[in-house]
């Protein structure tokens, strides 16, 4: 069998460079690299774009075959490799794949588009007054139109009998069963979304810890004195209210000695126009995986009040350390922390701040950084176990 797999799905989006259904696709990557004897693997990507290098040499280890779409397109490569099956972590059907001449397989991670298309706080995100008309057309006159429009989108993908949809948690089935009633007799397997823990044949080169701290140092951030909130580029993500709720109990000693760092950071003003102590922020832009690794390890607690989440890595990295997570109680996440996270009305700020003040609680704390361990194992072990299935499910 020969299997075409869309690299492209890993490289940066519109919206950001590195993005959870990226790391999706580059974790499956290097599982299907164990099961190379039984199936033949060819792989296309945009050379134009930012790729993990570490793909680009398996590619080179493994001899497989690497084909730009700038040079050759997706219905091209399928008819010249003569390819029985297609994968993508995320499709793209504007890249004109022809659909029933092979079998298709995606992973479709949520419905955000359609379960939260809209929040007045995607207004402090809009970088132009023209973004901004947009943003206000969409939730005013515009909003039923625009509605409509995603769910035709979306519905390419979930409802065509020629695609064959996997998705990553109870709540995305369910989401996608309730917005497309007609999927309620596809066959829709779950397999928990990985992360790179559960892989054996990767190793990621890597700084020295001590080299790593020093960096942390210099960005004026002291182990274990700060909260974390991470992916702060896109609106949906809610970082802007984090950052509003912790600023306010600078206004007291509660938070004294501690900061709050976030990442992701594309445009700082979005977060210092509203701020009273910019003192107490550190904001970085994109970070690289091993820095972000030592800031989840380093931090006090781990804060993520996202909007929607078809799964949700962020609060599982921190709680593999014993980091206590206060997290958005929609979507996903509490399908995945389970009993282990503080949770919120991601909208209230009163609320965001009551859990960070309750993370202050040193019983509380240790509660929460005992129960996180025992989480995380439970939730690696299961993703080690789907991404094994997903795997099978992809090439048998």
């Amino acid at each position: 069998m020969k299997l075409l797999y869309d690299l492209t799905a890993t490289q940066p989006s519109p919206e950001s460079r590195f993005h959870g259904g990226g790391a999706y696709g580059e974790v499956l990557f290097f599982k299907l690299l164990e099961y190379l004897d039984d199936f033949t693997l060819i792989c296309y990507y945009d050379a134009k774009s930012y790729i993990n290098l570490d793909i680009l040499e398996r590619i080179r280890l493994h001899k497989i075959k690497l084909y730009d779409i700038n040079q050759k397109s997706v219905s091209q490569i399928i008819s010249e490799e003569k390819i029985d099956r297609l994968y993508s972590a995320m499709l793209n059907l504007n890249q004109k794949i022809p659909l029933g001449e092979l079998e298709i397989y995606t992973t479709v991670h949520g419905l955000r588009t359609l379960e939260m298309p809209f929040d007045p706080i995607m207004l402090e995100y809009a970088s132009s007054l023209k973004e901004k008309i947009k943003y206000r057309l969409f939730m005013g006159p515009a909003k039923n139109y625009y509605l409509k429009k995603l769910k035709a989108i979306n519905g390419r993908l979930v409802t065509d009998p020629r695609i064959n949809v996997i998705t990553i948690s109870n709540h995305s089935l369910a989401s996608i069963k309730t917005f497309y009633p007609e999927t309620a007799q596809k066959e829709i397997p779950v397999f928990a979304s990985p992360t790179f823990d559960q892989l054996d044949n990767y190793q990621a080169v890597t700084d020295s810890k001590k080299l790593l701290l020093d960096a942390l140092h210099r960005e004026n951030i002291t182990e274990k004195k700060f909260f974390l909130v991470t992916s702060a580029a896109r609106w949906a993500k809610n970082a802007l209210r984090a950052v509003m709720a912790f600023d306010q109990l600078c206004d007291t000693t509660l938070v004294a000695d501690f900061k709050l760092v976030v990442t992701g950071v594309t445009r700082k003003s979005i977060f210092t126009k509203h701020l009273q102590h910019p003192e107490r922020f550190v904001f970085l832009g994109y970070v690289e995986r091993d820095f972000l690794e030592l800031l989840t390890e380093q931090a006090y607690a781990f804060i993520y009040p996202s909007l929607n989440e078809g799964f949700g890595y962020p609060p599982v990295d921190s709680m593999k350390y014993g980091v206590p997570v206060a997290a958005s109680g929609t979507s996903s996440i509490p399908e995945v922390c389970g009993d282990a996270a503080l949770y919120f009305d991601p909208y209230s700020l009163s609320e965001i701040k009551n859990r960070i003040v309750q993370l202050l609680n040193k019983d509380i704390y240790k509660e929460y950084a005992k129960s996180a361990k025992v989480r995380y194992q439970f939730v690696s072990k299961k993703q080690k176990d789907d991404l094994e299935n997903l795997a099978r499910y992809i090439i048998n």
